[in-house]
């Protein structure tokens, strides 16, 4: 084989290699997800323009010159623009609103005002809220419109509640009354009301005709504004039917377009957005999925309801399942990179022996070995591209394995602070098996990701210090000690409260696997932050 034949076959199986790896996304939606893309790059702009109009309203609360019943319809505006905004400023909103009514005696005012509450905390998920301000409510002294928003309220809460307490066991009193109230609204609200064509949607979801409310939603969709929050949610249930409908690409759309709308609207109280990051099942889109969902907590955060956050962190076995297949597609990639570094290496080899050959025929060959040479530092180039490609490949490991420690970490305190809000509603055969079920997650994830964590620590200890697992567990109490201290949370106060044990219990487990350490006991614990770095 020449050397002309064989620089060219080099710079084809490179070339072919090149292409074949690129990481530019080109999958189905690409513009759609770019433009949701340039609409989160300019979130703050729509948070500053939000914040100014709240500011705007809010100068016009000058305590001179307005009576109480203009303070309280100001007040009303500024509700309008909270109440998907901040969940904490809504509310004081409406606890001055009350104590304006209180002041002028008004029965009317104070019911609007007790209705928005109870429909502002069963959106929040603090059900057992919004039952005591419905307890307080006379409906014998509401007008048309209370009705009706409490006919609306009442349904949502039924319904929000059931779905919230499913998994439990926990029976919702006077759920039967969730067809009833829906009939009242749409029995005393016009067909072309907003709220009349959601639950006329919402009824045929219930009933799973989901080909007619996909038609009955597309022409309300058509009749809505595309920046309003109307839009935004019958967006979404249009995603929910498309879904049910298994029209995986068209979900996808309509999430999207609710979120862009969220986006706009800078609305904190949001579902799309996390949504369509569950909906980004390709292996290359596991970074943009990561990044979709930190935005949908920070938002969660952002708004302070406690419902949102928690159905968030619910999303965190997705993510360890996408980042742990967007991992193996990143190895098989790596491995086939230094498939293609060997043979061009070996072709490197040939080439030059070929060269020193020529060069030893004679002076008659100078010009065709400059040749030749030229064609050897082209290759060594190529070669270093592919390598500088590849350490970019193993940087690019490193940052999601740290994105997904710090994750799991967060998703464990979330779950462990959840556990200690249900303990007092929970028997104690009920929590003992929450907190069961809550090790075994944290089990399972741990290990996804760290599969020989058991054999790696016990190889850091003498042989009659390995701990050893008991059949049917995955860790017991010392391995979760020392998955905690892998993950980062190192301080005995914060792994006892994730594993419910006292402090000295767990000093105790640290100070007694650290004395089995085979050498080095005083830096044992960073090995242990060490163990799978190398494959990382």
């Amino acid at each position: 084989m020449t050397m002309k034949r064989l620089s060219l076959f080099s710079v084809l199986v490179l070339g072919l290699f090149a292409a074949g790896c690129s990481d530019s996304y080109d999958g189905p939606l690409k513009e759609e997800l770019s433009q949701l893309d340039d609409a989160l790059g300019r979130m703050e702009e729509y948070v500053k323009a939000k914040e100014d109009k709240i500011a705007a309203i809010e100068k016009t609360l000058s305590p001179d010159g307005i009576s109480p019943e203009q303070e309280f319809n100001i007040y009303s505006q500024l509700y309008d623009e909270c109440v998907a905004f901040q969940f904490d400023k809504a509310m004081g909103i409406l606890d001055r609103q009350e104590a304006i009514a209180i002041e002028l005696q008004d029965q009317s005012l104070y019911n609007t005002v007790a209705v928005d509450k109870a429909m502002l905390f069963t959106t929040a998920g603090m059900f057992l809220e919004a039952e005591h301000v419905f307890g307080q409510l006379d409906t014998l002294t509401f007008n048309y419109q209370q009705k009706i928003d409490w006919y609306n309220a009442r349904q949502k809460f039924l319904h929000d509640y059931q779905e919230y307490v499913r998994t439990s066991g926990i029976a919702v009193p006077g759920v039967d009354k969730i067809r009833v109230y829906q009939d009242k609204i749409l029995e005393n609200t016009p067909l072309n009301s907003p709220l009349n064509q959601h639950i006329r949607v919402m009824r045929l979801i219930e009933d799973g005709k989901f080909e007619e409310a996909y038609d009955e939603n597309m022409r309300i969709l058509e009749t809505l504004n595309k920046d309003s929050r109307d839009f935004a949610v019958q967006a979404y249930w249009q995603g929910f039917i498309c879904e049910n409908l298994e029209r995986e690409e068209e979900t996808l759309q309509w999430w999207i377009k609710s979120a862009m709308c969220d986006i706009k609207g800078a609305i904190k109280d949001n579902a799309a957005l996390c949504s369509v990051a569950i909906k980004l099942t390709d292996p290359s889109q596991t970074e943009r999925a990561f990044r979709y969902i930190k935005i949908s907590l920070d938002d969660a955060i952002f708004y302070n309801a406690k419902l949102r956050k928690v159905q968030i962190a619910s999303t965190f076995p997705w993510i360890q399942q996408a980042y742990s297949d967007g991992k193996a597609q990143q190895l098989r990639q790596r491995n086939t990179y230094l498939i293609f570094v060997s043979m061009a290496a070996l072709l490197l080899l040939v080439a030059s022996l070929v060269a020193v050959r020529m060069y030893l025929k004679g002076k008659k060959t100078a010009k065709v070995l400059d040749v030749k040479n030229s064609q050897l530092a082209e290759y060594t180039r190529s070669i270093e591209s592919v390598e500088e490609d590849l350490k970019k490949t193993n940087l690019d490991l490193i940052e999601a394995n740290a994105a997904k420690e710090e994750y799991l970490g967060l998703f464990l305190s979330m779950c462990s602070g959840y556990l200690d809000k249900l303990r007092k509603t929970l028997t104690r055969e009920q929590y003992d098996a929450e907190l069961k079920n809550f090790y075994k997650t944290f089990d399972t994830s741990f290990l996804s990701l760290y599969p020989t964590f058991v054999e790696d620590l016990n190889a850091l200890l003498t042989e009659e210090g390995r701990i050893v697992v008991k059949e049917g567990e995955l860790l017991n109490t010392e391995l979760r000690i020392f998955a905690l201290i892998k993950l980062g949370i190192t301080q005995s106060s914060h792994i006892a409260s994730l594993l419910r044990y006292s402090v000295n219990t767990i000093y105790n487990y640290r100070a007694q696997v650290k004395n089995a350490a085979l050498s080095d006991r005083e830096n044992f614990e960073e090995n242990v932050r060490k163990i799978g770095s190398a494959r990382s």
